[in-house]
């Protein structure tokens, strides 16, 4: 009788206690359910004030609106884009921290450097492609080159003549696809950031550079600079005069199709962040890139849409991964 009591007993508290574990899991259920439940966070790759931070700020507000909570932006650039890239990957994967980064720290970083922290492939949950970063490629407005043909005629002329600026390894990367596929030999001049590169294009110091188009065009609405080719799949309203590089005339079809196509950003979220998320996220990203607020900022920086799903954020980011593993082993560099 004694051990049929006990045997009740327990039978009993394993029921409470299985229906205990139950109901601690009823807020964890809502709370996704109800996602998002607290403010969300899109870390910035890049420093205030650049297009894609612009970019970023912009997204949130609307994001923020369209689901009723507070969507921040927190800037950790530096570092080739690794420190703010590092910080996500390494984020709870719950849909309230995200990163809003470019094509160069998903596809080209694991080519140029050996001890990435993170790895784009397994470390991230893509959720949209958003937009792409219009680049220009500029001579002085003192320079006697007009077009990419003088440019190039020169270059082919008197090989190492020329000098071409660079404000990261991966502006190298490109300055050295664009010159190889002219048939130049130019000198690289790295430089730590665009402010320092500009001044000395304007002075002369430097021959050519590709830069970003936001950052350089009052310059060449003044003068200051002369812009011979957007590095862009189609010409730009703001200077639609300009031709792309296609237009001006680079007959290595591979290499102006690449340059082209490689200034995209996009969001991501860490692997494993729960896909009901991710879908709701990509919904409204999506629905922002053609939103009138974004319509603006294409217009006012000189960006351009380039929406896409988070399967074709993924194979952008392999395909931009095999096109910069060709152009870096090209140019000779060794990762870092």
């Amino acid at each position: 009788m004694e051990t049929l009591i006990k045997s009740k007993q327990r039978r009993r508290l394993l029921t409470a206690g299985a229906g205990g574990a139950l109901l601690s899991l009823v807020p964890h259920v809502r709370a996704q359910g109800a996602y998002p439940v607290r403010p969300i966070k899109i870390v910035s790759v890049t420093s205030p004030g650049t297009v894609v931070d612009d970019y970023t700020r912009l997204l949130a507000k609307h994001v923020g609106q369209k689901l009723g909570q507070s969507v921040i932006v927190e800037n950790r650039p530096g570092g080739n884009l690794i420190i703010g890239t590092d910080y996500v990957a390494k984020s709870a994967p719950d849909g309230y921290t995200l990163l809003l980064t470019s094509s160069s720290s998903m596809s080209a970083n694991p080519y140029l450097f050996k001890q990435l922290p993170y790895n784009p492939d397994k470390d991230f949950a893509p959720v949209a492609r958003l937009a792409s970063v219009s680049l220009v490629l500029v001579v002085p407005g003192t320079s006697p080159y007009k077009s990419i043909a003088e440019l190039v005629a020169a270059g082919r002329a008197k090989p190492g003549s020329l000098n071409f600026g660079a404000v990261s390894t991966g502006y190298r990367v490109m300055g050295s696809a664009f010159s190889r596929s002219a048939g130049m030999q130019v000198v690289d001049v790295p430089y730590k950031g665009a402010a320092g590169l500009i001044t000395d294009l304007i002075g002369g110091q430097v021959d050519y550079s590709i830069v970003e188009f936001s950052s350089v065009l009052a310059h060449i609405r003044a003068g200051k600079l002369r812009a011979l080719a957007m590095v862009t799949p189609k010409r730009v309203a703001m200077l639609d005069t300009v031709p792309t590089l296609a237009e001006a005339g680079l007959q290595d079809a591979a290499t102006v199709e690449g340059l082209s196509r490689i200034n995209w950003f996009g969001l991501f979220a860490p692997a494993g962040t729960p896909q009901a998320v991710i879908d709701k996220l990509s919904r409204l990203s999506l629905e922002f890139v053609n939103s009138p607020e974004a319509m603006a900022h294409y217009n006012g920086r000189g960006s351009l849409p380039s929406p896409g799903t988070p399967a074709e954020l993924a194979k952008a980011v392999a395909d931009d991964q095999r096109l910069w593993q060709r152009m870096i082993a090209a140019a000779g560099m060794q990762p870092e």
